[in-house]
């Protein structure tokens, strides 16, 4: 048993059920029979006696004795001191554990416990029957299987958990993390940085919190408080709880002799040197206040927890951090949810980088594979929008296999996609036509209902049946109607003047299937500008301009490897005055191709990009080449290379310069049929495909 469980003698943690029992005995002192407690709690037979049979072992800690006689029926045997104790104990008692608290409690106890433990030990532990145990490790089996966890049963001894170190680190520190209020947490840390005496550390109503070592905490808090503030100055207050808590329990497990496994996975995860480097900086001011050995790994694990914070660091397209397979998968999950929801996510260019920044963060933080409490906000969420929330979690576990989601990260993502679907949807600026045939006060009514309920509406103009011919209808984007419109040809929805719930999602719904009309080219003249806005549009048309004038696609002479076909075309380039010094860039194109695969998946190309102070202009080209190259793609596995996407620029790149090509780079990926333009189109068709690009993009 661990040591939150010891020492309880005298406390009594129980459910309101079994609560009443006990009151209901302590009031008729001669015994209560089976049928008055099955009326008076109204519950069967079978639950009384299961519940009886938990609180004999309860009781048992009081010295007191639960009989039941024939004629009398249960009553309780003790002396009145023991009376009184229990008493006080009931009125003293804490708040019923819930379900999940239970078994996240019987989580802890499994995972820490150094020996195996027997149901009866456990059942009075939790204070429930030995039938709720049984009822409890089934579900927690499951959840189990998942995590590589598994519950063995040894005849005689009872049960254990067999799990790696770092999995019973995750687990246990989540769980304790999910049933701390953030308001106590932080009360408390400032209280130990104090150093308050206040007895009111170890309280009996807050189990998990009396696991945590209090003054391995403390020396955490200090540390972690006075670290490099910019380091965590995007983390929030949730994330930057969970990292104390899983430290403070690293460490508690490390001084008592529980060793990392050697997982030769996490050398290759940390990626980030900053992250590795503040892990070492962070042991190393905690070991000064309690010196202590460690092994390696633990910097590396605590490096990945520091990855995976949900920091907003900028990862560019020429970036040696720039993840091209989960900017891959990224960009396939906006176009699935699209599809599925019939709604155009990919129109709001901010979805992308917010997506790759969250889920980046989210693929690494290995936080407690384990449900926590979802906030009342993002409860909400999941209901509003609850067939996006559907359509979202299916299609991240499609895109990502083998990355289990928690719930709250999954609502998260949901978050970004119904954000974007708000702000497209109130950017639409629809025009309405309300048709009514009961007079200007009925038309009012439908009017303001309409403006109070449907923000995207931009205007409503009301007209009679008789004013129909006079107005052009290809004006509005939805006709509404109170009464049917024999003979009227084009489409409307009928509504009633009091638009109930119904009709208002019903027009919801026609309102998101309308395609935004794109601006007309000869509307461009007419767009208001301020004089630098001008000029940072027009440096960005001259960008696009050049670097459609430098584009080609060539026919390239055979090489035997592929360092010699760079090579030809990094020389090449010199001559078009696009680089100065071939060599060097080669050998940073081929920097980049080892540092992470570039063959785009299912396609005969791969897209060599970087940019070195060689490079003169942005430039993007295509070369095929006779003869074919096996090599890594995006998503781990191979093609055979026969088309080089050539994508350089110069160091620094402007923003500019990073905009125009990064748009290039991304749409390459957006879509299985830009895949197959760019894998097999001839010159002018992706010349022409870049054009409706930039195109589109520059005339919003």
């Amino acid at each position: 048993m661990f040591n939150s469980f010891e020492g309880r003698k005298k406390s009594i943690n129980i459910s309101k059920r079994e609560k009443k029992i006990i009151e209901l005995l302590l009031e008729q002192k001669n015994g209560v029979t089976l049928d008055f407690l099955t009326e008076t709690l109204h519950v069967s037979n079978r639950t009384i006696y299961r519940e009886v049979l938990s609180l004999e072992s309860t009781l048992a800690k009081y010295q007191i004795k639960l009989v039941r006689e024939p004629d009398k029926g249960y009553r309780l045997i003790g002396n009145s001191v023991a009376f009184q104790e229990l008493q006080e104990s009931l009125y003293h008692s804490s708040k019923e554990l819930t379900v999940q608290q239970r078994q996240s409690l019987l989580v802890i106890q499994l995972l820490l416990s150094e020996e195996e433990v027997k149901m009866e030990a456990l059942a009075i532990d939790l204070q429930v029957s030995i039938g709720t145990i049984q009822s409890d490790l089934l579900s927690i089996e499951d959840i189990f299987k998942d995590y590589e966890i598994k519950i063995e049963r040894k005849k005689a001894k009872g049960i254990s958990a067999v799990a790696k170190e770092s999995n019973r680190r995750l687990i246990v520190s989540g769980l304790i993390s999910s049933e701390i209020n953030e308001y106590d947490f932080t009360k408390l840390l400032n209280n130990l940085s104090k150093k308050s005496e206040d007895n009111s550390w170890m309280k009996k109503d807050n189990q998990f919190l009396n696991i945590l070592d209090k003054q391995v905490l403390s020396n955490v808090n200090q540390v972690l408080k006075e670290f490099n503030q910019d380091f965590f100055k995007r983390v929030t207050d949730t994330q930057f709880q969970k990292l104390i808590i899983l430290l403070t329990f690293s460490i508690m497990r490390i001084k008592q002799g529980k060793e990392l496994e050697v997982v030769n996975a996490m050398l290759e995860t940390v990626e980030n040197s900053i992250s590795l480097n503040s892990s070492k900086d962070i042991f190393t001011l905690i070991k000064k206040l309690d010196p202590f050995e460690m092994k390696l790994e633990e910097i590396y694990f605590l490096a990945i927890q520091l990855e995976g914070l949900n920091v907003h660091i900028r990862k560019e397209f020429f970036s040696k951090d720039y993840d091209a397979n989960l900017s891959f998968k990224v960009n396939e999950l906006i176009t699935r949810v699209s599809k599925q929801m019939d709604w155009d996510f990919n129109q709001d260019e901010t979805l992308y980088k917010d997506l790759l920044t969250h889920i980046s963060a989210a693929v690494k933080r290995s936080v407690a594979p384990m449900p926590s409490n979802l906030s009342l906000l993002l409860q909400k969420v999941h209901s509003q929008y609850n067939q996006l929330s559907l359509v979202v979690e299916k299609n991240l576990k499609h895109v990502f296999l083998g990355i289990d989601f928690l719930p709250e990260e999954i609502i998260y993502v949901v978050i970004h996609f119904a954000s974007t679907y708000e702000k497209l949807i109130a950017r639409k600026d629809i025009s309405v036509l309300v048709v009514c045939s009961s007079g200007i006060g009925m038309a009012k009514i439908l009017q303001n209902r309409l403006k109070k309920n449907i923000s995207e509406i931009s205007s409503i103009t009301t007209a009679r049946i008789s004013q129909l011919e006079d107005l052009k209808l290809e004006n509005y984007d939805l006709v509404l109607s109170t009464i049917f419109l024999k003979g009227f040809e084009t489409e409307y929805k009928v509504v009633t003047p009091l638009l109930m719930d119904d009709e208002i999602k019903s027009i919801r719904q026609s309102i998101k299937q309308l395609k935004k009309q794109p601006t007309p080219i000869e509307d461009l003249a007419s767009i208001s500008l301020e004089d630098h806005e001008f000029k940072n549009f027009y440096k960005k048309i001259m960008t696009v301009n050049q670097l459609l004038e430098r584009f080609n696609l060539r026919e390239w002479k055979e090489h035997e490897t592929i360092d010699a076909l760079l090579s030809s075309i990094c020389f090449d380039l010199e001559k078009s005055g696009i680089l100065s010094n071939p060599e060097k860039v080669k050998k940073k194109l081929l920097e980049r191709m080892n540092t992470a695969p570039i063959g785009l998946p299912e396609t005969n190309m791969a897209l060599f990009h970087c940019i070195d102070q060689e490079v003169m202009v942005p430039y993007f080209a295509i070369y095929d080449v006779p003869n074919s190259f096996i090599m890594d793609s995006i998503d781990k596995e191979t093609i055979e290379m026969k088309r080089v996407l050539m994508m350089i620029g110069p160091n620094p790149l402007s923003e500019i310069d990073q905009e125009v090509l990064g748009l290039i780079s991304s749409t390459i990926v957006e879509s299985n049929l830009n895949l197959e333009i760019f894998n097999t189109g001839s010159k002018k068709m992706i010349t022409n495909y870049l054009n409706i690009l930039f195109l589109e993009k520059y005339k919003k």
